[in-house]
């Protein structure tokens, strides 16, 4: 009986070292699995955030990178676009189809003007070859429709271009009939750039054209004389009827005027005879 009692006892005993040990087991089981499910989650976890910050870095670098090409884009575009002005500028002081030395069309257009100018009676010579004056000539009497022209100080010649004594001539028959009788003017000719709002440009002036003329003072029928600087901002009559003849003549440019352009143009009036080499002669020219 005893010995039944003790071999009992010794399985109940071996049955309950199987459980406590199984049950170790299984605990160290699950703490690996829950070690290795973490470690992988960590990895994971380091995983993700080494590839958002990858992420923001590159697009970070992209920021930079566009934001650098913009600007280079940027100053290209500004350097085109002052290039642009600077040569639209440069054109547009030039009259339509100019070039230098003259082409053809100029030259036709010159022996044209000069078939006219002696139509309207003008007494005209050949002028010297004068560097950028197309149509180089002078007036003898210096005098256009009984209109005198006058200088100041400087000695004839005075050279000019076929066109502004033909642009005086057609809108002399106006001038005259307001009563002007002799322009007193400081130059014709001289090789100049532009200078306007008190600042000097890079483009030609059209006196380096043989084209403009500055005139200081114009005298009436009755020998009363109208000086710029000190009476067109008084409002004298004869330079404002004056001004506006010669902007709605359409022969010349817009008069420069101490109103428009009182740093530059203060004392005078500074006009310019149009002329437009891209539209052939009205009639075949001939040599005079």
């Amino acid at each position: 009986m005893l010995r039944s009692l003790l071999r009992v006892t010794a399985l109940m005993l071996l049955a309950a070292v199987f459980v406590a040990t199984t049950a170790i087991a299984a605990e160290a089981g699950s703490g690996r699995d829950s070690g290795d499910s973490s470690s992988s989650s960590s990895k994971s976890s380091k995983s993700s955030k080494s590839s958002k910050s990858s992420s923001k870095a590159k697009k970070s670098s992209k920021k930079k990178s566009s934001k650098k090409s913009s600007r280079r884009s940027k100053k290209k575009s500004k350097k085109q676009r002052r290039k642009a002005v600077r040569a639209e500028v440069k054109k547009a002081n030039m009259p339509p189809g100019w070039s230098w030395p003259p082409s053809r069309a100029m030259k036709a257009e010159g022996l044209a003007c000069l078939d006219e100018l002696t139509a309207l009676g003008v007494k005209w010579k050949a002028g010297k070859k004068t560097k950028k004056i197309a149509t180089p000539i002078v007036l003898p009497d210096m005098e256009i429709g009984g209109i005198k022209l006058v200088s100041w100080w400087r000695k004839p010649p005075h050279t000019m271009d076929c066109h502004l004594a033909l642009q005086l001539a057609r809108i002399a028959p106006q001038l005259y009939a307001e009563g002007l009788r002799e322009i007193k003017f400081s130059s014709v000719y001289r090789y100049d750039t532009v200078q306007v709002y008190g600042k000097r440009r890079k483009s030609l002036s059209r006196h380096a054209l043989g084209l403009a003329m500055d005139c200081h003072s114009f005298i009436d029928a009755a020998g009363n004389e109208a000086v710029v600087a000190d009476d067109y901002l008084k409002g004298n009559e004869l330079l404002l009827r004056l001004e506006q003849l010669f902007n709605d003549s359409g022969g010349f440019r817009t008069v420069l005027t101490p109103r428009n352009d009182p740093e530059s143009h203060d004392d005078h009036f500074h006009i310019e005879g149009k002329v437009d080499y891209t539209d052939p002669p009205a009639k075949k020219p001939s040599s005079s």
